[in-house]
């Protein structure tokens, strides 16, 4: 007997929350460029040696020398000049973002589109937040990196398929259980990975679009209002909780086209 879409959601859940199902450990680049953060021995000199060693995401951080991350009188033309000009903190953001990419493996044709499709719209989600980011005086790394694992639940939950052939293959509906299961998968694979509350927070909040809370805007507000501008989900009251937090009430759709030439020029860096 074939189970329902609601007993296969439970069903993959309990898999990873009982360790049953595969959870990636943190990206082998992403683990050795934080442990040589970690040491204050480690020099710029080091850090650039194991970065050149791995051309792509060499060629990825070079992309940043003349972003709006780096604020400086003469060029980088070194990867020593950017990493001087990155600094610790953003460098291992930009790290992880790059290397969570890699995350996903599959042979089905099927599921590596859909993956292909949300790690497109991850890009697109942390440009928004970098734009976001600038406008609302919050950090820009934060707010990419945030952007960009958001959705990481996702990852592990489509290779977690391959072990279920009945599950349907069509894109609507891989995306709805996606969609409905990556934030609590995405706060397990971030807790795993011991990255700062701030971004697990982020993923266990995906699309909760009404989400409120006391104080002031947070990361979790930004990211939020990130996707909502993405996506524009019909039917939701306006502003959202996230929009009054940060000063920015107009209508989404409005405000997405205010801020889609910025979002642009960043999404050409992260793709």
């Amino acid at each position: 007997m074939s189970l329902s879409p609601e007993a296969i959601r439970f069903a993959l859940l309990t898999r990873f929350l009982k360790g049953q199902a595969k959870v990636p450990q943190m990206p082998e680049a992403a683990m050795r460029i934080r442990q040589l953060l970690e040491d204050p021995r480690t020099s710029l000199e080091q850090l650039a040696r194991v970065i050149n060693s791995d051309p792509p995401l060499s060629a990825y951080l070079m992309q940043f020398a003349e972003s709006p991350l780096i604020r400086g009188a003469r060029p980088c033309v070194s990867m020593r000049d950017l990493l001087a000009r990155l600094g610790t903190r953003q460098l291992g953001t930009l790290v992880l973002g790059f290397a969570a990419r890699n995350l996903f493996i599959s042979q089905e044709k099927a599921l590596q589109q859909v993956f292909r499709q949300r790690w497109r719209k991850a890009r697109e989600r942390a440009a928004f937040c970098a734009v976001l980011a600038q406008r609302c005086d919050q950090s820009l790394d934060d707010a990419m990196l945030a952007g960009l694992l958001q959705d990481i639940g996702s990852l592990p939950l489509l290779a977690e398929l391959e072990h279920w052939p009945d599950f349907p293959r069509d894109a609507q509906s891989l995306d709805g259980l996606c969609d409905y299961l990556s934030g609590d998968i995405g706060a397990l694979v971030l807790t795993r990975w011991q990255v700062p509350t701030s971004l697990i927070e982020c993923a266990r909040q995906r699309n909760k679009w009404l989400h409120d809370h006391d104080g002031e805007a947070d990361l979790t507000d930004l990211v939020l209002l990130a996707s909502a501008l993405q996506i524009q989900p019909a039917n939701l009251p306006e502003p959202l909780p996230a929009q009054r937090r940060l000063g920015l009430e107009q209508p989404l759709a409005d405000l997405s086209e205010t801020l889609q030439d910025e979002q642009q020029l960043w999404l050409r860096m992260l793709a």
